[in-house]
């Protein structure tokens, strides 16, 4: 029996006959995986071929309205089949909802991506059997926002649809339903009031901040199968809000993190590939040949080729890659070939450690973590970990972090403490636990905010003078450790006991670089929480200290 389209393509792209990037490629594979699940205990969903269909094939009594198609009906493209049909089709076996509430899309630009957000907007506004569906077609100003409304209007004026939606200035409405789709921009005098069941964010790498989309967001609470459609080409800040939904994404496609509600689609070529070649072009691109023609790619290459920042254009807009930022440090494949639950904490009993511990703001997790050496039994580093965060605001910094926080708790893997900020008692208490169970050489920790912790470790807790010691979080304190670490977690050498906290900060974290190739964990340039990270990398600098000439003697380290 011939396979449904979406998972002919799906089937296409994993097997590499479709050539694809890495998170084009993890997207077609979770679909894979999520298929064999389905009719399983664990599994909620299943994939409802019908109303795939169904939205397929009202698409397809559109018309193209310009360019070298205009009169023309829309045929999808396989890459649309899979991802419209997935965002139509996935739905919960049992209330029949659908499954993705939001869905990202991140494609080079030529791709139809206007027309198709024109077609989704139309199909989930006025013939998804929400009643009084609300619509909204927004972006950072009202004038971008009715670039795709204009798009759904003339679908509307060039079809059959124009009898039975009435079509206004601004607005498309359909009194049998009373639902309607209108333009919206960020320079709206109030956003208040929505009751939002589709909307649209077209282009939202120019968003500079989340304000608006967070309100939006939270204005679809009220429906039962809303549709956040969000789709843009790359961007070039990782912090900006484009950045953090590209980076919650790739966690997604990569199951750092488990969020069953969001599709994620990202068409790309990879950074090792020749930017110049034709083949990387196809790749990064599903419409080549299609709507992305060879010979336009050929001649801006050419024109890139002498002019860096049209290099650098073109790198974005047409390959989809994220220019001018930094990638992840460590490599996530070498962490999770390193990860098991083979051993429990009595195995540790007796043995030497290193500790590291980063202190948190009043936001922040807090994290300890000891670091054990390989033994002749063992070939691995094990580490232990601890990492706090205040149970008052649990739930406001899950949203805010889009991470599972309740859910570690549950699970054990993040410890939930009284109050709004972790109070380094905790710490203390930890520590005196770890001392009755291993040899713990020396504490390590940034002195910043350390004072009163470093005095009580030593007045009440019994540690020496010289088994505390600062680690500064400077190119001098912390990059021989990091080094150690990056070798080490590459080799798929160090072993956190699969903890999904510490994979999450591993997959977070970035470095910055001095001009002698020095590194140090960056906060402010990495993509979501990375505490747990650093406090390993303070015990290795920690490690390094005891066993070789103290790191911030070496002249060749330059202090930030």
């Amino acid at each position: 029996m011939a396979r449904h389209p979406i998972d002919a393509y799906v089937r296409s792209v994993v097997s590499g006959k479709v050539p694809a990037g890495k998170y084009h490629r993890l997207a077609c594979e979770r679909h894979e995986y999520d298929r064999r699940r389905e009719g399983t205990r664990r599994f909620s969903y299943l994939l409802d071929l019908d109303r795939a269909d169904r939205f397929l094939r009202f698409g397809e009594q559109l018309k193209h309205y310009k360019g070298e198609w205009a009169g023309q009906f829309i045929r999808w493209q396989p890459h649309q089949q899979y991802r419209l049909g997935s965002l139509f089709g996935w739905v919960h076996r049992d209330s029949g909802l659908r499954r993705f509430r939001h869905s990202y899309n991140e494609l080079p630009r030529k791709q139809g991506k206007s027309l198709e957000d024109a077609v989704v907007a139309v199909y989930a506004t006025f013939f998804d059997g929400e009643p009084g569906a609300e619509g909204y077609c927004a972006a950072t100003k009202k004038d971008q926002a009715r670039i795709v409304f204009n798009d759904a209007k003339r679908l509307v004026l060039t079809s059959g649809l124009r009898t039975r939606i009435a079509v206004l200035m601004s607005n498309l409405y359909r009194d049998v339903s009373a639902s309607k789709l209108e333009p919206l921009g960020a320079d709206e005098d109030s956003l208040d009031g929505l009751n939002i069941h589709f909307l649209s964010l077209d282009e939202i790498h120019k968003y500079k901040t989340r304000g608006m989309i967070d309100v939006l967001e939270t204005s679809t609470g009220a429906r039962r199968q809303p549709i956040v459609f969000k789709i843009t080409t790359a961007g070039d800040d990782p912090n900006s809000p484009c950045g953090q939904e590209h980076h919650y994404a790739c966690q997604i496609l990569e199951r750092v993190l488990v969020d069953d509600t969001y599709f994620a689609f990202i068409a790309h070529a990879d950074p090792s590939d020749d930017w110049t070649s034709l083949k990387t072009a196809r790749k990064a691109n599903p419409n080549y040949g299609v709507s992305v023609k060879p010979d336009d790619l050929a001649a801006l290459v050419r024109k890139a080729q002498g002019i860096p920042a049209a290099a650098a254009a073109y790198k974005q807009k047409r390959l989809n890659i994220w220019v001018h930022t930094s990638q992840p440090w460590l490599s996530l494949d070498g962490w999770r070939k390193g990860q098991s639950r083979t051993w429990a904490r009595e195995d540790l009993r007796g043995q030497p450690c290193a500790v590291g511990i980063d202190l948190a703001s009043k936001l922040d997790l807090c994290a300890m973590t000891a670091l054990f050496p390989p033994t002749p039994n063992v070939s691995q580093w094990r580490v232990l970990r601890w990492i706090w965060t205040p149970a008052d605001t649990l739930e406001d910094r899950a949203h805010r972090d889009r991470a599972p926080y309740p859910q570690w708790v549950e699970a054990g893997h993040l410890i939930a403490v009284p109050g709004t900020k972790v109070n380094h008692q905790v710490i203390r208490d930890a520590l005196a636990q770890l001392a009755a169970l291993a040899v713990i050489q020396a504490v390590g920790f940034d002195p910043w905010h350390a004072d009163q912790l470093e005095v009580a470790l030593q007045e009440e807790d019994g540690f020496s003078e010289d088994q505390i010691l600062e680690v500064s979080q400077t190119y001098a304190g912390m990059s021989s450790g990091c080094k150690e670490l990056e070798a080490e977690v590459l080799a798929g050498a160090v072993n956190a006991g699969a903890c999904p906290v510490m994979e999450w900060a591993a997959s977070n974290i970035v470095v910055k670089r001095d001009d002698k190739d020095n590194i140090l964990p960056a906060k402010k340039r990495s993509r979501g929480r990375i505490d747990p990270i650093v406090a390993l990398a303070i015990a290795w600098n920690i490690l390094l200290r005891l066993t070789a000439a103290p790191v911030a003697d070496d002249p060749d380290l330059v202090v930030a």
